[in-house]
């Protein structure tokens, strides 16, 4: 004869222990479990990482410097790299810079191990169309997403400006 003790030191013979599990499984007393349990397969399985860190893609790119007499008329401009250049990124609808990165000596640049997402790349240039020669310098901005699975993203050429 199997006899099932429970916790509370109570004894139940194998019919009363039955007869139980039976008034139970047939009670609502199992709904709120299983509602808890739903809510937090939901809660994990539906978790998507966000953009940054951590993923495979890398975000590569070139930033060109156009230089120019007089900064307001293009003409007679010299196109060269952008050398030491500070490039940012930005992910997702965040407000600052997550990193920044600095250009080499041909112009290019690299943001390595992103996840899929939405992120903007922006350098600051000077502004072509200034009200006086104090003007402040203008962000120069590509946004761009990054699906599952891809592992280069190549963006055009990013081209600010100076007066020489």
């Amino acid at each position: 004869m199997i006899v099932l003790e429970i916790t509370s030191g109570i004894t139940l013979q194998p019919h009363e222990a039955q007869a139980i599990f039976q008034m139970k499984r047939n009670s609502m007393d199992w709904r709120p479990n299983l509602a808890v349990f739903a809510t937090a397969l939901l809660a994990f399985s539906g978790c998507t990482r966000t953009a940054g860190e951590g993923g495979v893609t890398t975000i590569t790119g070139n930033v060109e410097l156009e230089q120019r007499i007089v900064i307001t008329n293009p003409l007679n401009a010299i196109v060269v790299p952008a050398v030491d250049e500070d490039v940012f990124i930005t992910y997702g609808d965040r407000v600052g810079p997550d990193d920044r990165v600095r250009t080499n000596y041909d112009g290019d640049f690299a943001f390595y191990e992103l996840r899929p997402g939405d992120y903007t790349i922006y350098v600051y240039s000077e502004d072509t169309m200034p009200q006086n020669n104090s003007a402040p310098d203008v962000a120069i901005i590509r946004q761009l997403t990054i699906d599952e699975g891809a592992e280069t993203v190549e963006l055009d050429a990013l081209r600010i400006y100076e007066d020489i």
